[in-house]
Protein backbone atom coordinates (compact mmCIF):
# COMPACT_ATOMS: atom_id res chain seq x y z
CA UNK A 1 0.00 0.00 0.00
CA UNK A 2 1.32 3.46 -0.88
CA UNK A 3 2.17 6.02 1.81
CA UNK A 4 -0.81 8.10 0.69
CA UNK A 5 -3.27 5.20 1.02
CA UNK A 6 -1.84 4.08 4.36
CA UNK A 7 -2.36 7.61 5.69
CA UNK A 8 -5.77 7.83 4.02
CA UNK A 9 -7.17 4.76 5.75
CA UNK A 10 -5.78 5.81 9.15
CA UNK A 11 -7.39 9.24 8.71
CA UNK A 12 -10.69 7.90 7.38
CA UNK A 13 -10.95 5.35 10.22
CA UNK A 14 -10.28 8.07 12.81
CA UNK A 15 -12.96 10.27 11.21
CA UNK A 16 -15.58 7.50 11.26
CA UNK A 17 -14.77 6.67 14.89
CA UNK A 18 -14.95 10.33 15.93
CA UNK A 19 -18.37 10.79 14.33
CA UNK A 20 -19.83 7.40 15.20
CA UNK A 21 -22.06 8.92 17.90
CA UNK A 22 -23.41 11.57 15.51
CA UNK A 23 -26.36 9.54 14.24
CA UNK A 24 -29.62 10.63 12.65
CA UNK A 25 -32.48 8.12 12.65
CA UNK A 26 -29.91 5.56 13.70
CA UNK A 27 -27.59 6.14 10.73
CA UNK A 28 -24.01 7.37 11.44
CA UNK A 29 -23.57 10.61 9.51
CA UNK A 30 -19.81 9.98 9.26
CA UNK A 31 -20.45 7.01 6.96
CA UNK A 32 -22.23 9.19 4.41
CA UNK A 33 -19.31 11.55 3.79
CA UNK A 34 -17.48 11.08 0.49
CA UNK A 35 -14.39 11.43 2.61
CA UNK A 36 -11.59 11.80 0.08
CA UNK A 37 -13.27 14.94 -1.26
CA UNK A 38 -12.64 16.58 2.12
CA UNK A 39 -8.87 16.24 1.77
CA UNK A 40 -7.11 19.26 0.28
CA UNK A 41 -4.60 18.86 -2.58
CA UNK A 42 -1.87 20.12 -0.26
CA UNK A 43 -2.68 17.49 2.36
CA UNK A 44 -2.70 14.77 -0.31
CA UNK A 45 0.89 15.68 -1.15
CA UNK A 46 1.87 15.54 2.52
CA UNK A 47 0.21 12.14 2.87
CA UNK A 48 2.17 10.87 -0.10
CA UNK A 49 5.49 12.23 1.13
CA UNK A 50 5.22 11.48 4.88
CA UNK A 51 4.34 7.80 5.50
CA UNK A 52 3.80 8.37 9.24
CA UNK A 53 1.89 11.65 9.01
CA UNK A 54 -1.02 10.24 11.05
CA UNK A 55 0.86 7.77 13.20
CA UNK A 56 3.54 5.11 13.23
CA UNK A 57 3.44 2.36 10.64
CA UNK A 58 2.24 -0.13 13.25
CA UNK A 59 -0.94 1.95 13.55
CA UNK A 60 -1.73 1.63 9.85
CA UNK A 61 -4.77 -0.42 8.97
CA UNK A 62 -4.00 -3.76 7.33
CA UNK A 63 -5.38 -4.02 3.79
CA UNK A 64 -7.54 -7.00 4.72
CA UNK A 65 -9.14 -5.06 7.58
CA UNK A 66 -10.40 -2.09 5.54
CA UNK A 67 -13.85 -3.46 4.71
CA UNK A 68 -14.35 -5.31 8.05
CA UNK A 69 -13.87 -2.04 9.96
CA UNK A 70 -16.59 -0.29 7.94
CA UNK A 71 -18.74 -3.43 7.93
CA UNK A 72 -18.83 -3.33 11.73
CA UNK A 73 -20.07 0.27 11.66
CA UNK A 74 -22.70 -0.51 9.01
CA UNK A 75 -23.96 -3.56 10.95
CA UNK A 76 -24.29 -1.43 14.09
CA UNK A 77 -27.29 0.35 12.56
CA UNK A 78 -30.39 -0.63 14.53
CA UNK A 79 -32.80 -2.73 12.46
CA UNK A 80 -36.51 -2.23 11.93
CA UNK A 81 -38.34 -5.55 12.14
CA UNK A 82 -40.37 -5.29 8.95
CA UNK A 83 -38.44 -7.46 6.49
CA UNK A 84 -40.05 -6.64 3.12
CA UNK A 85 -41.43 -9.51 1.09
CA UNK A 86 -42.13 -9.41 -2.64
CA UNK A 87 -41.55 -5.67 -2.83
CA UNK A 88 -40.27 -3.45 -5.62
CA UNK A 89 -36.75 -2.91 -6.87
CA UNK A 90 -35.67 0.74 -6.87
CA UNK A 91 -33.22 1.76 -9.62
CA UNK A 92 -31.31 4.85 -8.49
CA UNK A 93 -30.93 6.82 -11.73
CA UNK A 94 -27.88 8.89 -10.76
CA UNK A 95 -24.66 7.22 -11.93
CA UNK A 96 -26.48 4.00 -12.84
CA UNK A 97 -25.42 4.42 -16.50
CA UNK A 98 -28.12 2.11 -17.83
CA UNK A 99 -29.07 2.31 -21.49
CA UNK A 100 -32.75 2.68 -22.36
CA UNK A 101 -32.74 -0.98 -23.39
CA UNK A 102 -31.62 -1.95 -19.88
CA UNK A 103 -34.53 -0.07 -18.30
CA UNK A 104 -37.07 -1.52 -20.75
CA UNK A 105 -36.25 -5.05 -19.54
CA UNK A 106 -37.59 -4.33 -16.02
CA UNK A 107 -41.22 -5.03 -15.09
CA UNK A 108 -43.09 -1.72 -14.55
CA UNK A 109 -45.29 -3.36 -11.92
CA UNK A 110 -42.32 -4.33 -9.77
CA UNK A 111 -39.84 -1.52 -10.50
CA UNK A 112 -39.47 2.21 -9.91
CA UNK A 113 -36.80 4.69 -10.99
CA UNK A 114 -35.64 7.08 -8.26
CA UNK A 115 -34.50 10.33 -9.88
CA UNK A 116 -33.95 14.00 -9.14
CA UNK A 117 -36.45 15.08 -11.78
CA UNK A 118 -40.20 14.69 -12.07
CA UNK A 119 -41.68 12.62 -14.88
CA UNK A 120 -44.60 10.19 -14.75
CA UNK A 121 -42.44 7.45 -16.27
CA UNK A 122 -39.06 6.72 -17.83
CA UNK A 123 -38.66 3.92 -20.38
CA UNK A 124 -42.12 2.73 -19.30
CA UNK A 125 -41.05 2.52 -15.64
CA UNK A 126 -42.72 4.70 -12.97
CA UNK A 127 -40.53 7.54 -11.69
CA UNK A 128 -40.28 8.56 -8.05
CA UNK A 129 -39.01 12.12 -7.66
CA UNK A 130 -36.55 12.74 -4.82
CA UNK A 131 -37.41 16.42 -4.98
CA UNK A 132 -41.13 15.81 -4.52
CA UNK A 133 -40.59 13.47 -1.57
CA UNK A 134 -38.17 15.94 0.01
CA UNK A 135 -40.68 18.78 -0.31
CA UNK A 136 -43.49 16.79 1.31
CA UNK A 137 -41.73 14.82 4.07
CA UNK A 138 -40.96 15.90 7.63
CA UNK A 139 -37.41 17.17 8.08
CA UNK A 140 -35.06 17.11 11.01
CA UNK A 141 -33.37 20.22 12.39
CA UNK A 142 -29.65 20.16 11.49
CA UNK A 143 -28.69 22.80 14.09
CA UNK A 144 -28.00 20.45 17.04
CA UNK A 145 -26.08 18.08 14.74
CA UNK A 146 -23.90 20.91 13.49
CA UNK A 147 -23.24 21.97 17.08
CA UNK A 148 -22.24 18.41 17.97
CA UNK A 149 -19.94 18.21 14.92
CA UNK A 150 -18.26 21.45 16.01
CA UNK A 151 -17.73 20.09 19.52
CA UNK A 152 -16.28 16.83 18.15
CA UNK A 153 -13.71 18.72 16.06
CA UNK A 154 -12.93 21.39 18.68
CA UNK A 155 -9.94 19.51 20.20
CA UNK A 156 -8.35 19.12 16.77
CA UNK A 157 -7.53 22.73 15.83
CA UNK A 158 -3.91 21.79 15.08
CA UNK A 159 -4.71 18.59 13.19
CA UNK A 160 -3.58 18.71 9.50
CA UNK A 161 -7.00 17.47 8.31
CA UNK A 162 -9.60 17.98 11.05
CA UNK A 163 -8.20 21.42 11.88
CA UNK A 164 -8.37 22.62 8.28
CA UNK A 165 -11.16 25.17 7.89
CA UNK A 166 -11.98 24.01 4.36
CA UNK A 167 -12.40 20.44 5.70
CA UNK A 168 -14.74 21.69 8.41
CA UNK A 169 -16.70 23.94 6.06
CA UNK A 170 -17.29 21.06 3.65
CA UNK A 171 -18.50 18.81 6.47
CA UNK A 172 -20.76 21.48 7.94
CA UNK A 173 -22.24 22.11 4.51
CA UNK A 174 -22.85 18.39 4.02
CA UNK A 175 -24.55 17.54 7.33
CA UNK A 176 -27.91 19.17 6.40
CA UNK A 177 -27.72 17.37 3.03
CA UNK A 178 -27.08 14.05 4.78
CA UNK A 179 -30.11 14.58 7.00
CA UNK A 180 -32.30 15.64 4.09
CA UNK A 181 -31.32 12.50 2.17
CA UNK A 182 -32.09 10.29 5.20
CA UNK A 183 -35.50 11.96 5.62
CA UNK A 184 -36.27 11.53 1.93
CA UNK A 185 -35.19 7.88 1.72
CA UNK A 186 -36.95 7.08 5.00
CA UNK A 187 -40.17 8.54 3.55
CA UNK A 188 -39.59 6.56 0.34
CA UNK A 189 -39.45 3.30 2.30
CA UNK A 190 -42.60 4.31 4.19
CA UNK A 191 -44.58 4.91 1.01
CA UNK A 192 -43.27 1.99 -1.06
CA UNK A 193 -42.83 -1.70 -0.34
CA UNK A 194 -39.17 -2.18 -1.30
CA UNK A 195 -37.23 -5.44 -1.45
CA UNK A 196 -34.15 -4.26 -3.33
CA UNK A 197 -32.23 -1.20 -4.45
CA UNK A 198 -29.67 -1.01 -7.29
CA UNK A 199 -27.16 1.85 -7.33
CA UNK A 200 -24.42 2.74 -9.79
CA UNK A 201 -21.80 3.87 -7.25
CA UNK A 202 -21.37 4.22 -3.51
CA UNK A 203 -19.70 7.63 -3.78
CA UNK A 204 -22.72 9.94 -3.72
CA UNK A 205 -24.90 10.83 -0.74
CA UNK A 206 -28.15 9.26 -1.91
CA UNK A 207 -26.56 5.97 -2.96
CA UNK A 208 -24.96 5.61 0.48
CA UNK A 209 -28.15 6.54 2.30
CA UNK A 210 -30.14 4.07 0.18
CA UNK A 211 -27.65 1.32 1.03
CA UNK A 212 -27.66 2.16 4.75
CA UNK A 213 -31.46 2.37 4.82
CA UNK A 214 -31.63 -1.07 3.20
CA UNK A 215 -29.42 -2.32 6.04
CA UNK A 216 -31.79 -0.74 8.56
CA UNK A 217 -34.96 -2.09 6.95
CA UNK A 218 -33.79 -5.52 5.81
CA UNK A 219 -33.86 -4.87 2.06
CA UNK A 220 -31.17 -6.00 -0.40
CA UNK A 221 -28.86 -3.47 -2.03
CA UNK A 222 -26.52 -4.02 -4.99
CA UNK A 223 -23.86 -1.60 -6.21
CA UNK A 224 -22.75 -1.99 -9.81
CA UNK A 225 -19.13 -1.36 -10.81
CA UNK A 226 -19.31 2.02 -12.54
CA UNK A 227 -15.96 1.88 -14.36
CA UNK A 228 -12.54 0.28 -14.52
CA UNK A 229 -11.21 -0.22 -11.00
CA UNK A 230 -8.41 2.33 -10.81
CA UNK A 231 -8.50 3.95 -7.37
CA UNK A 232 -9.33 2.67 -3.90
CA UNK A 233 -11.30 5.72 -2.78
CA UNK A 234 -13.97 5.36 -5.49
CA UNK A 235 -14.74 1.69 -4.77
CA UNK A 236 -14.06 0.85 -1.14
CA UNK A 237 -15.62 0.65 1.41
CA UNK A 238 -18.61 -1.29 0.11
CA UNK A 239 -21.83 0.02 1.65
CA UNK A 240 -24.32 -2.21 -0.17
CA UNK A 241 -25.27 -5.79 0.68
CA UNK A 242 -23.55 -6.91 -2.51
CA UNK A 243 -20.91 -5.47 -4.84
CA UNK A 244 -21.33 -6.42 -8.51
CA UNK A 245 -18.09 -6.52 -10.51
CA UNK A 246 -16.85 -6.99 -14.07
CA UNK A 247 -14.74 -10.10 -13.46
CA UNK A 248 -11.94 -11.93 -11.66
CA UNK A 249 -9.60 -8.97 -11.20
CA UNK A 250 -12.13 -6.96 -9.20
CA UNK A 251 -13.40 -9.99 -7.27
CA UNK A 252 -9.89 -10.69 -6.00
CA UNK A 253 -9.26 -6.99 -5.34
CA UNK A 254 -12.33 -6.66 -3.12
CA UNK A 255 -11.45 -9.87 -1.28
CA UNK A 256 -7.98 -8.51 -0.53
CA UNK A 257 -9.66 -5.47 1.04
CA UNK A 258 -11.57 -7.76 3.39
CA UNK A 259 -14.87 -8.27 1.54
CA UNK A 260 -16.45 -11.67 2.02
CA UNK A 261 -16.55 -13.77 -1.17
CA UNK A 262 -20.33 -14.04 -0.91
CA UNK A 263 -20.62 -10.22 -1.04
CA UNK A 264 -19.16 -10.15 -4.54
CA UNK A 265 -21.27 -10.85 -7.62
CA UNK A 266 -19.64 -11.26 -11.04
CA UNK A 267 -22.28 -9.73 -13.32
CA UNK A 268 -20.52 -7.33 -15.67
CA UNK A 269 -22.40 -4.07 -16.27
CA UNK A 270 -25.72 -3.89 -18.16
CA UNK A 271 -24.57 -0.94 -20.27
CA UNK A 272 -21.95 -3.16 -21.91
CA UNK A 273 -24.68 -5.50 -23.21
CA UNK A 274 -25.03 -3.17 -26.18
CA UNK A 275 -21.49 -4.09 -27.26
CA UNK A 276 -22.85 -7.54 -28.08
CA UNK A 277 -26.29 -6.65 -29.45
CA UNK A 278 -26.31 -3.05 -30.71
CA UNK A 279 -26.20 -2.34 -34.45
CA UNK A 280 -23.61 0.39 -35.13
CA UNK A 281 -24.05 3.08 -37.75
CA UNK A 282 -23.76 1.93 -41.34
CA UNK A 283 -20.17 1.45 -42.54
CA UNK A 284 -20.61 3.82 -45.47
CA UNK A 285 -21.96 6.52 -43.14
CA UNK A 286 -18.99 5.99 -40.80
CA UNK A 287 -16.39 6.45 -43.55
CA UNK A 288 -18.26 9.38 -45.09
CA UNK A 289 -18.55 11.24 -41.77
CA UNK A 290 -14.84 10.92 -41.06
CA UNK A 291 -13.66 11.20 -44.67
CA UNK A 292 -11.63 8.03 -44.11
CA UNK A 293 -10.53 5.45 -46.68
CA UNK A 294 -11.84 1.88 -46.15
CA UNK A 295 -8.52 0.32 -47.17
CA UNK A 296 -6.46 2.01 -44.43
CA UNK A 297 -6.17 0.98 -40.77
CA UNK A 298 -7.92 3.01 -38.05
CA UNK A 299 -6.53 3.67 -34.56
CA UNK A 300 -8.79 5.04 -31.83
CA UNK A 301 -6.99 6.99 -29.10
CA UNK A 302 -9.09 7.59 -25.97
CA UNK A 303 -7.20 10.22 -23.99
CA UNK A 304 -6.93 10.87 -20.25
CA UNK A 305 -6.47 14.20 -18.44
CA UNK A 306 -3.03 15.30 -17.21
CA UNK A 307 -1.17 12.99 -19.62
CA UNK A 308 -0.10 15.51 -22.24
CA UNK A 309 3.46 14.21 -22.43
CA UNK A 310 2.33 10.68 -23.14
CA UNK A 311 -0.21 11.57 -25.82
CA UNK A 312 1.97 14.21 -27.48
CA UNK A 313 4.78 11.63 -27.69
CA UNK A 314 2.46 9.00 -29.12
CA UNK A 315 0.92 11.34 -31.69
CA UNK A 316 4.37 12.53 -32.74
CA UNK A 317 5.45 8.91 -33.30
CA UNK A 318 2.36 8.23 -35.41
CA UNK A 319 2.40 11.51 -37.36
CA UNK A 320 4.41 10.08 -40.29
CA UNK A 321 2.40 6.85 -40.55
CA UNK A 322 0.42 7.72 -43.65
CA UNK A 323 -1.17 4.27 -43.81
CA UNK A 324 -2.91 4.97 -40.48
CA UNK A 325 -6.11 6.93 -39.87
CA UNK A 326 -6.42 8.26 -36.32
CA UNK A 327 -9.48 9.08 -34.22
CA UNK A 328 -8.79 11.06 -31.04
CA UNK A 329 -11.61 10.77 -28.49
CA UNK A 330 -10.82 13.25 -25.69
CA UNK A 331 -11.84 12.56 -22.13
CA UNK A 332 -15.09 14.37 -21.14
CA UNK A 333 -13.14 16.43 -18.57
CA UNK A 334 -10.80 17.67 -21.31
CA UNK A 335 -13.78 18.55 -23.50
CA UNK A 336 -15.48 20.42 -20.65
CA UNK A 337 -12.30 22.38 -19.86
CA UNK A 338 -11.48 22.87 -23.57
CA UNK A 339 -8.05 21.26 -23.11
CA UNK A 340 -7.87 20.14 -26.72
CA UNK A 341 -5.08 22.19 -28.31
CA UNK A 342 -2.67 19.24 -28.39
CA UNK A 343 -5.18 17.09 -30.25
CA UNK A 344 -6.16 19.76 -32.76
CA UNK A 345 -2.47 20.37 -33.49
CA UNK A 346 -2.01 16.64 -34.17
CA UNK A 347 -5.02 16.64 -36.49
CA UNK A 348 -3.47 19.45 -38.52
CA UNK A 349 -0.18 17.58 -38.77
CA UNK A 350 -1.72 14.29 -39.91
CA UNK A 351 -4.14 14.48 -42.82
CA UNK A 352 -6.22 11.52 -41.62
CA UNK A 353 -6.60 12.45 -37.95
CA UNK A 354 -9.97 13.46 -36.50
CA UNK A 355 -10.82 14.85 -33.07
CA UNK A 356 -14.27 13.51 -32.14
CA UNK A 357 -15.90 15.10 -29.12
CA UNK A 358 -19.62 14.31 -29.11
CA UNK A 359 -20.27 14.12 -32.85
CA UNK A 360 -20.21 10.32 -32.84
CA UNK A 361 -20.78 7.71 -30.14
CA UNK A 362 -17.88 5.59 -28.92
CA UNK A 363 -19.82 2.45 -29.85
CA UNK A 364 -20.13 3.70 -33.43
CA UNK A 365 -16.37 4.20 -33.60
CA UNK A 366 -15.02 1.02 -31.98
CA UNK A 367 -16.64 -1.46 -34.42
CA UNK A 368 -14.66 0.08 -37.30
CA UNK A 369 -11.38 0.70 -35.45
CA UNK A 370 -8.50 -1.73 -35.90
CA UNK A 371 -6.92 -0.94 -32.53
CA UNK A 372 -7.48 1.25 -29.45
CA UNK A 373 -5.05 3.14 -27.22
CA UNK A 374 -5.74 4.46 -23.72
CA UNK A 375 -4.36 4.51 -20.18
CA UNK A 376 -6.66 3.98 -17.18
CA UNK A 377 -9.91 4.25 -19.15
CA UNK A 378 -12.61 1.59 -19.39
CA UNK A 379 -12.31 2.11 -23.17
CA UNK A 380 -9.48 -0.43 -23.14
CA UNK A 381 -11.87 -3.11 -21.89
CA UNK A 382 -14.64 -1.97 -24.22
CA UNK A 383 -12.31 -2.17 -27.23
CA UNK A 384 -11.34 -5.72 -26.30
CA UNK A 385 -15.01 -6.68 -25.96
CA UNK A 386 -15.43 -5.34 -29.50
CA UNK A 387 -12.65 -7.82 -30.40
CA UNK A 388 -10.05 -5.10 -30.99
CA UNK A 389 -6.48 -5.15 -29.63
CA UNK A 390 -5.90 -2.64 -26.84
CA UNK A 391 -2.61 -0.83 -26.15
CA UNK A 392 -2.29 0.61 -22.66
CA UNK A 393 0.01 3.41 -21.60
CA UNK A 394 1.05 3.49 -17.95
CA UNK A 395 0.00 6.56 -16.01
CA UNK A 396 2.58 8.90 -14.55
CA UNK A 397 2.67 9.62 -10.82
CA UNK A 398 3.33 7.62 -7.69
CA UNK A 399 0.17 5.50 -7.73
CA UNK A 400 -0.06 2.34 -9.78
CA UNK A 401 -3.17 0.93 -11.45
CA UNK A 402 -2.54 -2.72 -12.32
CA UNK A 403 -5.92 -3.50 -13.92
CA UNK A 404 -4.47 -3.98 -17.41
CA UNK A 405 -1.13 -5.51 -16.39
CA UNK A 406 -2.13 -9.05 -17.39
CA UNK A 407 -1.91 -7.81 -21.00
CA UNK A 408 1.85 -8.20 -20.55
CA UNK A 409 3.63 -6.94 -23.66
CA UNK A 410 0.75 -4.64 -24.57
CA UNK A 411 1.12 -2.21 -21.67
CA UNK A 412 3.84 0.43 -22.05
CA UNK A 413 5.89 2.92 -20.05
CA UNK A 414 6.92 4.97 -23.08
CA UNK A 415 4.81 6.22 -25.99
CA UNK A 416 7.46 5.32 -28.59
CA UNK A 417 7.38 1.67 -27.42
CA UNK A 418 3.61 1.65 -27.73
CA UNK A 419 3.70 3.18 -31.20
CA UNK A 420 6.24 0.62 -32.47
CA UNK A 421 4.22 -2.32 -31.14
CA UNK A 422 0.97 -0.85 -32.45
CA UNK A 423 2.40 -0.53 -35.96
CA UNK A 424 3.84 -4.06 -35.79
CA UNK A 425 0.46 -5.51 -34.73
CA UNK A 426 -1.32 -3.80 -37.61
CA UNK A 427 1.30 -4.89 -40.15
CA UNK A 428 2.22 -8.43 -39.08
CA UNK A 429 -0.33 -11.28 -38.78
CA UNK A 430 1.95 -13.16 -36.36
CA UNK A 431 2.31 -10.17 -34.03
CA UNK A 432 -1.43 -9.50 -34.35
CA UNK A 433 -2.05 -13.08 -33.22
CA UNK A 434 -0.09 -12.41 -30.01
CA UNK A 435 -2.26 -9.37 -29.34
CA UNK A 436 -5.37 -11.47 -29.98
CA UNK A 437 -4.21 -14.13 -27.52
CA UNK A 438 -3.62 -11.46 -24.87
CA UNK A 439 -7.06 -9.98 -25.56
CA UNK A 440 -8.85 -13.32 -25.31
CA UNK A 441 -7.12 -14.20 -22.04
CA UNK A 442 -7.94 -10.79 -20.56
CA UNK A 443 -11.63 -10.77 -21.48
CA UNK A 444 -12.15 -14.41 -20.43
CA UNK A 445 -10.91 -13.60 -16.92
CA UNK A 446 -12.03 -10.00 -16.54
CA UNK A 447 -15.36 -9.84 -18.36
CA UNK A 448 -16.84 -13.35 -18.55
CA UNK A 449 -20.54 -12.29 -18.61
CA UNK A 450 -21.83 -11.20 -22.02
CA UNK A 451 -25.46 -10.71 -20.87
CA UNK A 452 -25.10 -8.60 -17.77
CA UNK A 453 -28.74 -7.54 -17.44
CA UNK A 454 -29.79 -11.19 -17.30
CA UNK A 455 -27.11 -11.83 -14.68
CA UNK A 456 -28.45 -8.94 -12.59
CA UNK A 457 -32.01 -10.27 -12.84
CA UNK A 458 -30.79 -13.71 -11.74
CA UNK A 459 -29.01 -12.24 -8.70
CA UNK A 460 -32.02 -10.12 -7.72
CA UNK A 461 -34.31 -13.14 -7.94
CA UNK A 462 -31.88 -15.24 -5.92
CA UNK A 463 -31.58 -12.59 -3.20
CA UNK A 464 -35.23 -11.48 -2.99
CA UNK A 465 -37.31 -14.29 -4.49
CA UNK A 466 -38.77 -11.82 -7.01
CA UNK A 467 -38.32 -11.95 -10.79
CA UNK A 468 -38.10 -8.30 -11.84
CA UNK A 469 -37.81 -9.07 -15.55
CA UNK A 470 -40.55 -7.67 -17.79
CA UNK A 471 -42.71 -10.44 -19.19
CA UNK A 472 -42.36 -10.96 -22.94
CA UNK A 473 -45.40 -9.30 -24.50
CA UNK A 474 -44.69 -10.37 -28.07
Amino acid sequence: MSAYLSNYWVLYRKYVELFDRLRYKGIPLGLISNFYQYISPELRVMMDEEPELFGAVDQHIDEGQIQPFFEEKIRSIAKINNIPGKGKVILHFDYLRFTNENYYQFDPEKTAVLARWSLPDYCDLPVISKREITESCQKGDPKPYLETACSILAPFDDHPAFGDQAFRDRLYKDIPLFMEAIDTVDALFEQEKISAVVVGTAEDIYSRVLALMCEKRGAVSICLQHGALMGDEAFIPVFTTYQAVFGAYEAEWFKRKGCKPEQILVTGHPRFDQIFNRTPIDMSVFYRKLAFHPSKKIVLIATQPFSEDFYSGLLEELSDQKQLQIIIKPHPWEIGKNKLDLYHAAAKKHNACRVIKKEMELYDLLPYADAAVTQTSTVGLEAMLFQKPAFIGKSSGTRTYPYYESLGGFIFDQPDELARTLIAVLRSPSVHQKAEEARLAFTAANYPVAESTNALFAELKDKTGVDYRREDTE
